[in-house]
């Protein structure tokens, strides 16, 4: 299969599985108006269950969406900074490795973007000092303009299939993703207020749910499996929410690892996850509620309830 046939096939599942959401949404939206003009719901009701959920939802949901952005937008600064150093390496000495982007999972809510315009800033200043540095050889007569387009040419004609690759795939992943987050938030309300869909396949797993306590201060662990159910390779991305407790009192903390790995079919890998009960942070005795959503193992995304307590 050649690369753009797997590009249209991927976006062809995309497509479908996008097609598949409305239809289930088109289908519980009906089962909602149905209720509600039978008198089985009432009006106020409904909008009250939809305010509470789109409340409890939405520091995970705003995370979700802005982790995806500021991922597609670290992938790409990656992508260019990545080929340029390789195109550069054929005529200048290596410049050391390449610093990874920074991973949004790993960057507090309130520092995303700040992170990524100092990587951008970074790779800049790298790129400006390479081509500066060129520029020196070539006035030295180090290096002739014709060596550097024929380095140029020949870098495009071998390179260039896989630099157009790897930006496809970002903006595929992207999509993807956003779609999920979409699909999991209308399928959790209508599960909230119509009850379990008893039409979706597969069937939704009983939630897992992991107490993570320990004494303030501490740092408390836990390793949850994750399992490749499906029967290719499986690209795993986990994401862990911040914490909030009943009172609404947000804590972004928290770790995962590895928070992205890939698996064989039927393949299986412990993920841990660590966090750090902040006596700042955590108030004793208190309970606090985070997610784990781990994405790509099986057909749904796997959604595990964490509950933080400092004792």
């Amino acid at each position: 299969m050649t690369q753009p046939d797997a590009w249209s096939r991927r976006l062809a599942d995309i497509s479908a599985e996008a097609g598949r959401s409305y239809a289930r949404s088109l289908r519980r939206y009906n089962e909602l108006l149905e209720r509600v003009a039978s008198g089985a719901l009432e009006p106020q009701h409904v909008q009250s269950e939809f305010r509470a959920y789109l409340q409890e939802q939405s520091p995970t949901s705003t995370r979700d969406l802005v982790e995806a952005s500021v991922g597609l937008l670290a992938g790409l600064l990656h992508v260019e900074a990545k080929h340029r150093e390789s195109l550069l390496d054929g005529l200048l000495p290596p410049d050391g490795p390449l610093p990874p982007p920074p991973d949004p999972s790993s960057v507090d809510v309130t520092t995303w973007f700040q992170a990524l315009s100092k990587y951008a800033a970074e790779q800049s200043a790298r790129g400006i000092a390479r081509h500066q540095r060129l520029v020196e050889r070539i006035g030295a007569g180090e290096i002739t303009a014709k060596q550097v387009q024929e380095r140029s040419q020949r870098y495009l004609e071998a390179q260039a299939p896989k630099f157009i690759d790897e930006v496809v795939e970002l903006g595929m992943s992207f999509a993807s993703r956003m779609q999920d987050s979409s699909t999991s938030l209308a399928d959790g309300l209508y599960d909230r207020l119509l009850g379990p869909d008893p039409e979706a396949l597969p069937p939704r797993s009983p939630p897992l749910v992991v107490d993570l306590r320990g004494a303030t201060g501490s740092l408390v662990t836990a390793e949850i499996v994750v399992e490749n159910s499906r029967a290719e390779a499986a690209a795993i991305a986990c994401h862990l929410s911040e914490f909030i407790s009943r009172a609404n009192a947000v804590v972004p903390v928290g770790d995962v690892a590895p928070s992205r790995f890939t698996l064989a079919p039927g393949e299986s890998r412990d993920v841990i996850v660590s966090v750090p009960l902040d006596e700042a942070r955590f108030q004793p005795n208190v309970d606090y509620f985070g997610l784990l959503r781990i994405a790509g193992a099986g057909e749904r995304e796997m959604v595990v309830q964490l509950i933080a307590r400092a004792e």
